[in-house]
């Protein structure tokens, strides 16, 4: 569950983009932003899962290597213009390639050093088509002596096996049983939930903003409502609405809260105006 300071700040960055662009309800990219560290974490996870369900893969691709160099006579009687050899070499690089690359997403991850989650958006849409490619090479390949076809489909079997795993990660909220992904589940339900709950809290302020208004006008009499910062505002209309409409919530902590949250995006004057103007709203 989302902690309540990260609802209520999620809520102070919607109300502040809805009054400062009325068209902006916090679309998919607001939520982006708002998510950013949530989502970094997630990704930081979805690295850690892909890299525990692809062990092994890079030596299965490397089994791959070896059968082409076994099977050099058979390759080349189905093939004498060597266009096969060529397109299965192209195939075992491509497939050693993404196992590598994986294995060193685990480390430039641990080592934070930039580039990463790139990486990871390059590498799990590919095994879409490498899984493609493998279902093409095998109807190529069905003249090869049972033995060797055998040994071909083997490993290309695996490696669907390993697509799937990586497919789970790709996309998690497909496969919510799969105990695997418990982490990954859990991550993505706080931020749907921290979304709800501050689109919600958001809500209940609008509604009541004529009189949460009012009540800041008259608590800032020397200083005009229209020439309060939009941030600022936005901490003042929902600490606002709290005490004035959550009675059984001690003021003291909205307020202490609203402060925290003015010197976090504006800094100390901010929270100190802050701190007057709620005082005076929670003792009318």
């Amino acid at each position: 569950m989302a902690s309540r300071r990260l609802v209520r700040q999620a809520a102070v960055q919607l109300l502040y983009a809805r009054f400062a662009s009325p068209k902006d309800q916090g679309g998919p990219e607001f939520w982006d932003l708002v998510n950013d560290k949530a989502a970094l974490d997630f990704d930081r996870a979805r690295v850690k899962v892909l890299s525990h369900l692809q062990q092994g893969r890079e030596a299965l691709t490397e089994k791959l290597q070896r059968l082409l160099t076994e099977c050099v006579t058979p390759i080349l009687a189905a093939d004498p213009t060597e266009k096969l050899a060529r397109d299965l070499k192209a195939v075992s690089a491509r497939e050693h390639l993404w196992a590598e690359d994986c294995g060193n997403l685990r480390r430039l991850t641990n080592a934070d050093t930039g580039g990463w989650r790139q990486e990871l958006q390059k590498l799990l849409p590919e095994v879409g088509e490498l899984c493609q490619t493998r279902v093409e090479i095998l109807q190529r390949i069905e003249g090869f002596p049972p033995a060797q076809f055998e040994k071909f489909t083997d490993i290309f079997e695996k490696l669907d096996k390993y697509d799937a795993r990586a497919r789970m990660v790709h996309f998690p909220e497909n496969y919510p049983e799969q105990r695997d992904l418990d982490h990954l589940h859990r991550l993505s339900n706080e931020m749907k939930e921290l979304e709800k709950e501050a689109i919600k809290l958001a809500d209940h302020v609008e509604a009541e903003v004529a009189t949460i208004d009012k009540a800041i006008d008259t608590a800032s009499a020397n200083f005009d409502i229209e020439r309060i910062s939009k941030v600022d505002l936005a901490i003042l209309r929902l600490a606002g609405w709290e005490i004035m409409k959550l009675p059984e919530l001690d003021a003291a902590i909205s307020i202490n809260e609203a402060v925290d949250l003015a010197r976090s995006f504006s800094g100390t004057e901010s929270a100190s105006f802050v701190n007057g103007v709620l005082d005076k709203i929670s003792k009318t």
